[in-house]
C-alpha cells in the first residue's frame, strides 16, 4: 500500500503509484483507508452511537491527494488542516441542511490522523495529532461559516441550498426541475446579493480564497520528480569555477564592496559608475549574436554613454546579483551583503544561488531600452522557466527542442491566441536566446543526433490519442488544430539530426536546488544516508524506483556502521506500521532490494521475531513462490528458507494472509479470494479457526476474523449478486429514450 500517487485529475492514471505499482491506487487506498479509519473510530468509541463521517475522511485524502503540492497522504500539518477545513470542503462538498448534525469535519480529519498515527503510517514530519486535533476544533466555527461563503459556492451549490431551505427534496430531479421553472418565473426569494458574488467568483476562476488578502490555501499538484545522481561535487565545483557568467556575478559585489555606490531616484547607478562598472566586468561581450531578437543582451557599447539604462547587459548582471542576494540597496547605496560572501567564493553554490533566481528576471531579459513589442513570454515567465527545467529535470536523454517548444507553448502561451492568429515565430526565437543564456551559464548543452526511441514511441503514441485528456493535451493536442500540432511535431522529432537539449552535471545540482527552494521534493542518491530508518523506508516505497532504492539502501547500510547494526534498526521501523498491507509491501521491498544477500538473512531473522514472524512468514512464502515458478521447478534451498516451515509457522501466515486480505477488501474480500459455494464457505470457516489458534500478534485483528458470520456473509454476497443482476437486466432492457432523458437531466 503505497501513500503517494501520480496526480491526475482526468482518473485512472491516478492509479498508478509513484514507484511503480501493482494496481494498488489511489482510489483503492483512499477506501481502504477510509474503511480503516471508521474501524478504528469505532473501537475507540465502543460502538457507540454517533459514528465517523466518512465523507470527509474521503474528502480529506482527495485533498491532499490533488489540492497539494506534494500529494502525500500521510502528511499533515496546520496549515493542511485550515486549507481543507477553510477552502477544499467548502469549494467541493455541499451539506444539506438535514445533514448538518452529520457533517463533522472537524472530527474526521482529526480521527484520520490519529488513525494514521496509531496504524503506525503518520508522515515523521507531521504535526502532533492532539495539537492537530486542537486546532480542527479551533476552527469548527469557521469552517461552519466557511461552508455557507459565497466565494467559495458554484451556481449547482448555491441553487441547491436555496431549493432545499425552501423545502425541496433536491434529490427528487422532477422537484428539482419544478424548482428551476419557478425561479425562472420569479416566484422563488433568494439571496440576491449572495448569487452576484457567486457569479462573480465564477467567472474570476475561483482565484479568491481563505488565506491572507484572499489568496488560496489550496495548491497545485505538481509531477513526483525522479531520482538523480548529482555526482561528485568537487568535480561540479571546478565546471562552476569555469563559468564566466558566475563569476562576472560575483565581480558586482567584489567591485561594489562594503561602501558600495550611490543609486539614482530610480533606484539605478550612476552613469558614470555604471560606465566604470561595465568596463570593469567587459559587458561589451554579451550574447552577441545568440542574442537574436533580444538585441539589447547582444552586448554593450561604451561609446556616447548619457545614462545608465543605455547599458542593458549590465542591467541584467547588477539586477541578476540583487535577486541571487549578492547585492542590495541599503541607505541609498548598492552594496556588497557581506553574508554572501562564502556564497561568491563557492563557485558551486553561486551557480545554484544564480539559477534559482533566474526566473525572476524577466525585466532585464525580455525589456529592452526601447519596449517595441511586449514579449509573449513575459507574463508568465518565472512560471514558464520554471517549468522548462523541471522537465529536463532527471531526464536520461535529450529532449528535442520541437517537443519542449511544443510543451511550453501549449502550458503558457495558448490561452492568449486570438482566434485566427498566425504561428508564432518571435517567442520561440526569444525563448532560444534564455536557453543561450543558460548554455553560457553552464546549466544546459544543446546536442544534435537522433531522438530516444521511447521518446518517439511515446509521441507516436500521444498523436494516436484524441487528445482531449492527459499528457497528449500538455502538448496542445485539446485545441482544434491538436492532432495537426501532434503529427507536425513528430515528424520535426525523427530523423538522425534532430537538436536535442539537456541538462549539464551541474544544471541538474542547480535546478534541483531551484526546485526544492519552491518547495517541491527533488530526491536525490545520498539524501537518505543518514534518515532514521523509518523516514527511509517510508521515502523509498513511495517515492524512489528499484534501482535507485538499492543503491541508497546500500549507501544507508555503510552509513549506519554495518548490517549488524542497520537490520535491527530496520526490523524496528517495520513493527512501527501496523498496517498489514503497508508492512508487507515494506518488507518485500527489503527482501527485493537489500545488497549481498540481506534480504533472505532478514527474512531469517525475523522469522523468530514474535511480533514480525507473520509477516515474514506470509513474504518468504510469496517469495519462493515466484522463485518456484520462475524456475519452473522447487529450488533445492528456497531464496529464504522457508521449505522447513512447521505447523504453527503455517498458521501463522495463514492468519497473515487472512488479516491481509479482510485489510484491502473487507469480508467480502475473504469470502470472494475463497470462494462462494458451501464448501468454500467450510474452508473459510476452517481457516478462521486455525488464524485463531495462531498465536497471531494482531489481536484485535483476530477479534474481527472471529466475529464473522459465514453463513450469513455467504447469504448477504448471493443477495447482492442477485441484486446487481436484476439491475443489470434492468439497465439492459431500458429504453434508449428513457436512458437519454435521464443523460441530459444529470
Amino acid at each position: 500500500m503505497r501513500l503517494l500517487f501520480d496526480p491526475d485529475p482526468d482518473g485512472d492514471a491516478a492509479g498508478a503509484g509513484v514507484g511503480g505499482d501493482d494496481g494498488d491506487g489511489f482510489e483503492a487506498t483512499c477506501e481502504i483507508i477510509v474503511r480503516l479509519t471508521s474501524e478504528y473510530d469505532e473501537q475507540r468509541r465502543g460502538f457507540e452511537a454517533g459514528g465517523l463521517d466518512e465523507f470527509t475522511v474521503e474528502q480529506a485524502l482527495e485533498y491532499r491527494h490533488r489540492g497539494t503540492a506534494d500529494g502525500r497522504l500521510a502528511l499533515w500539518r496546520e496549515e493542511h488542516v485550515r486549507a481543507l477545513l477553510l477552502e477544499w470542503l467548502p469549494r467541493n462538498v455541499t451539506v444539506l441542511p438535514e445533514e448538518i448534525e452529520e457533517h463533522d469535519a472537524p472530527g474526521a480529519v482529526a480521527t484520520l490522523v490519529e488513525f494514521l498515527a496509531a496504524s503506525g503510517l503518520l508522515d515523521v514530519r507531521s504535526d502532533d495529532p492532539a495539537r492537530l486535533r486542537e486546532v480542527a476544533e479551533l476552527l469548527r466555527q469557521a469552517h461552519a461559516e466557511a461552508m455557507e461563503d459565497p466565494r467559495f459556492m458554484r451556481p449547482a451549490k448555491f441553487w441547491m441550498l436555496t431549493a432545499a431551505r425552501s423545502g425541496v427534496d433536491v434529490r427528487d430531479e422532477r422537484a428539482m426541475d419544478r424548482f428551476i421553472a419557478d425561479v425562472r418565473a420569479g416566484r422563488v426569494e433568494y439571496d440576491e446579493a449572495a448569487l452576484a458574488k457567486v457569479m462573480g467568483n465564477q467567472f474570476l476562476g475561483g482565484l479568491l480564497g481563505a488565506g491572507p488578502d484572499g489568496h488560496s490555501l489550496l495548491e497545485g499538484r505538481t509531477l513526483p520528480l525522479p531520482v538523480v545522481d548529482l555526482g561528485d561535487e568537487e568535480a561540479l565545483r571546478e565546471a562552476a569555477a569555469g563559468v564566466d557568467i558566475l563569476g562576472q556575478l560575483a565581480e558586482v559585489a567584489r567591485w561594489l564592496g562594503k561602501e558600495g555606490q550611490p543609486l539614482t531616484k530610480t533606484g539605478r547607478l550612476k552613469t558614470a559608475d555604471a560606465l566604470e562598472l561595465a568596463c570593469h566586468l567587459g559587458t561589451d561581450r554579451g550574447l552577441g549574436a545568440a542574442a537574436g531578437p533580444l538585441k539589447h543582451l547582444a552586448g554593450d557599447g561604451f561609446d556616447h554613454i548619457r545614462r545608465a539604462d543605455q547599458l542593458p547587459y549590465l542591467r541584467l548582471l547588477v539586477e541578476w546579483a540583487r535577486e541571487a542576494r549578492l547585492v542590495r540597496a541599503y541607505r541609498g547605496r548598492l552594496v556588497a551583503v557581506a553574508g554572501a560572501r562564502t556564497v561568491r567564493e563557492d563557485p558551486l553554490a553561486l551557480a545554484a544561488r544564480a539559477l534559482t533566481a533566474l526566473p525572476a528576471l524577466r525585466d532585464p531579459l525580455l525589456i529592452g531600452p526601447v519596449w517595441d513589442v511586449p514579449s509573449r513570454l513575459y507574463p508568465r515567465f518565472d512560471l514558464l522557466l520554471t517549468d522548462l527545467l523541471a522537465a529536463l529535470y532527471g531526464m536520461p536523454a535529450g529532449t528535442p527542442w520541437p517537443m519542449l517548444w511544443h510543451t511550453v507553448r501549449a502550458g503558457h502561451l495558448d490561452d492568449d491566441r486570438w482566434p485566427g492568429e498566425g504561428e508564432d515565430t518571435y517567442s520561440p526565437a526569444e525563448l532560444r536566446v534564455v536557453l543561450d543564456l543558460l548554455v553560457r551559464t553552464g546549466v544546459i548543452a544543446f546536442e544534435r543526433g537522433p531522438v530516444d526511441p521511447s521518446v518517439l514511441d511515446g509521441l507516436r503514441s500521444l498523436a494516436a490519442e484524441d487528445g482531449s485528456t492527459g499528457p497528449a493535451a500538455l502538448l496542445g493536442a485539446d485545441d482544434p488544430d491538436g492532432a495537426a500540432h501532434l503529427r507536425e511535431l513528430l515528424r520535426s522529432c525523427e530523423g538522425d539530426d534532430v537538436e536535442l537539449l539537456r541538462l549539464t552535471p551541474l544544471g541538474t545540482y542547480a535546478v534541483r536546488e531551484l526546485l526544492t527552494s519552491l518547495g517541491r521534493s527533488a530526491p536525490a542518491l545520498g539524501d537518505l544516508r543518514t534518515a532514521d530508518a523509518t523516514t527511509l523506508l517510508a521515502t523509498l516505497f513511495d517515492e524512489y524506483d528499484d534501482q535507485h532504492t538499492r543503491t541508497e539502501l546500500a549507501g544507508w547500510i555503510e552509513a549506519a556502521g554495518g548490517w549488524d547494526t542497520a537490520r535491527p534498526a530496520l526490523a524496528d521501523a517495520l513493527k512501527r506500521v501496523r498496517l498489514h498491507a503497508r508492512r508487507n509491501g515494506l518488507l518485500r521491498m527489503l527482501v527485493a532490494e537489500l545488497p549481498d544477500g540481506y534480504g533472505p538473512d532478514l527474512l531469517r531473522h525475523l522469522r523468530t521475531d514474535p511480533e514480525l514472524a507473520p509477516s515474514a512468514l506470509f513474504v518468504g512464502r510469496e517469495q519462493a513462490a515466484e522463485a518456484t515458478l520462475l524456475a519452473d521447478k522447487a529450488t533445492e534451498h528456497g531464496p529464504d528458507g522457508m521449505e522447513d516451515m512447521d505447523d504453527r509457522e503455517y498458521a501463522l501466515a495463514a492468519a497473515e494472509s487472512l488479516l491481509l486480505m479482510r485489510e484491502l477488501d473487507g469480508e467480502t474480500g475473504l469470502l470472494d479470494a475463497v470462494g462462494h459455494t458451501r464448501a468454500d464457505a467450510e474452508t473459510l470457516t476452517t481457516m478462521l479457526r486455525v488464524a485463531q489458534t495462531s498465536g497471531h500478534p494482531d489481536i484485535s485483528g483476530l477479534e474481527r476474523l472471529a466475529a464473522i458470520d459465514v453463513a450469513a456473509l455467504r447469504a448477504r454476497s448471493s443477495h447482492l449478486g442477485r441484486l446487481r443482476a436484476d439491475a443489470a437486466r434492468k439497465r439492459k432492457s431500458g429504453s434508449a429514450r428513457k436512458k437519454g432523458k435521464r443523460r441530459k437531466r444529470r
